[in-house]
């Protein structure tokens, strides 16, 4: 009995003693790593007002946020190249990056107020002292007509970026074809031109002559071009039929009806969308404070999230 009692307490001595060695080396320097905020899954909003881009987690009772001051945001929708990069340097002043957490869930409108509302309340406050933030925008145009731009004869340069006066311009307009949505400028537009099939376009050729319509300024090749067989005038030649078989067939698609309009020719506006993309991190060491504590995040750089705006253009 005695030599099972000696047993226990040797027992209870090395636990007590593993767990003072565990408390000495996790309580050093207030410092501490995590390997993850629960943010990879949110989406960035925007705030109102000044720069301020925030994601709020899961959970809803946190927050990352990103402010510019005296930024309205413009260098995420106007850049001058196809892919540009902007860096802030973080000075806790008028470049912030907080992470806050909140004793009960945040809403959007908590971040469009000059006055934070009393609630939720914030119950931790961290702040990165230094570092970068890094906006890496990239600019891509669509005339959303179907057909994707590299099918399109857009030439691509080795950096990603369009060649846009050397791509293909089959009307010879101002617009080339992947941001042209009447390709062939006869006033018929793309996407009414092709089928969609499994989200796959498919070319009609009506003529049979081997150029699919969408570029084929004749369409049923009887000498007159689609462009000029809008009898009405309206700018629009598929509503200019004639009653093949009991059925309404656009005079451009049949050779039956070859009469030319002599109305003046209204010509469709084109318009496109441009559509900014920004992935936005932060670089030269990710770090937050809160007094004497710091969370570390040990990586080279730290992915914010992606930001989009698209507008379009209408010209």
């Amino acid at each position: 009995m005695l030599h099972l009692l000696k047993l226990k307490i040797q027992v209870m001595r090395k636990i007590l003693f593993l767990v003072l060695t565990l408390f000495i080396f996790s309580c050093d320097d207030g410092d501490f790593v995590i390997e993850e905020f629960s943010f990879d899954s949110t989406e960035i909003d925007n705030a109102c007002g000044q720069l301020t881009l925030y994601k709020i987690s899961e959970t809803g009772t946190e927050a990352l946020i990103l402010e510019i001051n005296g930024n309205d945001g413009s260098f995420l929708s106007s850049i001058e190249n196809q892919i540009d990069t902007t860096r802030f340097t973080i000075n806790n002043t008028s470049v912030k990056v907080l992470y806050r957490i909140f004793d009960d869930k945040v809403g959007s409108d908590y971040f469009c107020q000059n006055i934070p509302p009393t609630t939720p309340q914030v119950t931790e406050e961290w702040y990165a002292r230094s570092g970068t933030i890094q906006v890496v925008t990239t600019l891509i145009e669509d005339d959303e007509d179907g057909i994707p731009f590299t099918d399109e004869g857009a030439v691509v340069l080795e950096d990603g970026t369009i060649d846009k006066a050397n791509s293909q311009n089959t009307d010879g307009d101002a617009y080339p074809d992947y941001l042209d949505l009447d390709d062939d400028g006869d006033n018929v537009p793309t996407s009414e031109e092709i089928d969609i099939v499994d989200g796959v376009p498919v070319f009609r050729d009506t003529d049979g002559d081997g150029i699919p319509n969408h570029l084929d300024p004749d369409d049923d090749n009887d000498g007159i071009l689609t462009i000029d067989e809008d009898l009405n005038g309206d700018g629009n030649p598929a509503n200019d039929t004639t009653i093949i078989d009991g059925v309404a067939v656009p005079n451009y698609l049949t050779s039956v009806t070859a009469v030319a309009g002599t109305n003046e020719i209204i010509k469709r506006k084109n318009s496109y969308k441009q559509i900014y993309t920004s992935v936005i991190s932060f670089v030269d060491g990710f770090q937050l404070e809160n007094g004497s504590e710091e969370i570390k995040y040990d990586v080279e750089e730290y992915i914010f999230g992606t930001y989009t705006i698209e507008n379009p253009v209408n010209e």
